[in-house]
């Protein structure tokens, strides 16, 4: 479908051999521009800034991963959202010039489907289970947040009204999945690797269920209106309703949507983390 739009959020990127000697200073003066303090985390990194300017806008640096030996130098990160890397471009202007390299390590890829999300049928292709909370479809658990493939539907209309009291005119459902490489990416060479996610979910449309037997028809319209998930019924019932609404039903094709769009969406990002975007992979 032409019509579906794709985007980025929360992207995670890893800057590595960060000196101390650079890291303690610049921790100081971003502690006293913003009026906060680091805290210590208990696992993943040691260090930790989490700068709010308003609650559309935030920035968070980690530095010193638990698992790192003892150094003069250690491995930072930084979260945000890409539309935020430039309001903070003087921090990674210095972070850029203080690390031996730059490194994509993940980001939430965001599907915006105009269409109400009773519409869109989603389903897992490697048995990954599908939970229901207050509308939301999602596939994994809560701690399962920053691993490949979690994902989450839910109605971006509902979601704009309820969190940002903006009104967004017609109908509009985000599929928000996880893209997180097996190996880091060179940032300036992210362009190159767009995400795949048809090997993990599948995604109809559903403009017409009567192809479907009437129990499953019932089955279908109880996913979708929120009653019930795919996993409480029998394997061969999932199997059935599956295969036949692929055949019947407009399908929703993630990985060509992601080549069709991924440059766009991170050729500015790329660019403000460090300063090249490069379009040609190595031989």
């Amino acid at each position: 479908m032409s019509n579906i739009k794709l985007s980025i959020d929360r992207i995670v990127i890893e800057y590595r051999d960060v000196y101390w000697t650079f890291f303690n200073p610049f921790k100081q003066s971003i502690c006293d521009y913003y009026g906060i303090k680091e805290y210590i985390g208990k696992m993943g990194f040691k260090y930790h800034l989490h700068i709010r300017e308003c609650p559309d806008r935030y920035f968070h640096i980690s530095y010193q991963p638990y698992h790192e030996p003892k150094s003069m130098k250690h491995t930072l990160r930084i979260e945000t959202h890409p539309d935020h890397l430039e309001h903070f471009q003087p921090i990674l202007d210095g972070l850029k010039v203080n690390a031996s390299s730059i490194w994509f390590v993940r980001c939430d890829v965001a599907f915006d489907i105009p269409c109400p999300m009773n519409q869109v049928f989603t389903a897992s292709r490697t048995g990954r289970r599908m939970n229901l909370y207050e509308g939301t479809r999602y596939y994994g658990k809560k701690s399962q947040r920053q691993q490949v493939g979690y994902c989450r539907v839910y109605d971006k209309c509902k979601e704009q009204k309820e969190r940002k009291r903006k009104k967004v005119v017609g109908a509009l459902t985000r599929v928000e999945i996880v893209y997180n490489p097996e190996e880091k990416i060179p940032i300036g060479s992210l362009v190159q690797f767009p995400p795949t996610f048809n090997n993990l979910y599948s995604c109809s449309i559903l403009t017409d269920v009567t192809p479907l037997k009437p129990e499953k028809r019932a089955m279908v319209l109880a996913v979708q209106q929120g009653l019930m998930t795919l996993d409480d019924f029998m394997p061969y019932h999932r199997r059935a309703i599956q295969q036949r609404l692929l055949e019947s039903q407009k399908t929703v094709d993630f990985d060509q949507i992601a080549q069709e769009q991924w440059e766009e969406n991170v050729t500015v990002p790329c660019a403000l983390l460090c300063g090249m975007v490069s379009r040609v992979k190595a031989g």
